[in-house]
């Protein structure tokens, strides 16, 4: 199990994928059933739940 996301950056400062990492990927004939294990795209989760969307209006308690 993961420990908590703490949110503390904004999508624009996280940056955005230009490219599916899985498009050059060696497994990705194994699509989609590999990216429940595949631990590159288990990284990109984590790194884009830590963003705070700038377009919306979100209120963050302490």
């Amino acid at each position: 199990m993961h420990k908590p996301i703490k949110r503390d950056k904004f999508d624009f400062e996280i940056g955005y994928l230009s490219e599916s990492p899985c498009r050059r990927c060696i497994f990705r004939h194994k699509l989609p059933d590999c990216a429940e294990t595949c631990s590159l795209v288990d990284k990109i989760r984590i790194l884009l739940a830590k963003g705070i969307s700038c377009t919306g209006s979100y209120f963050i308690q302490s």
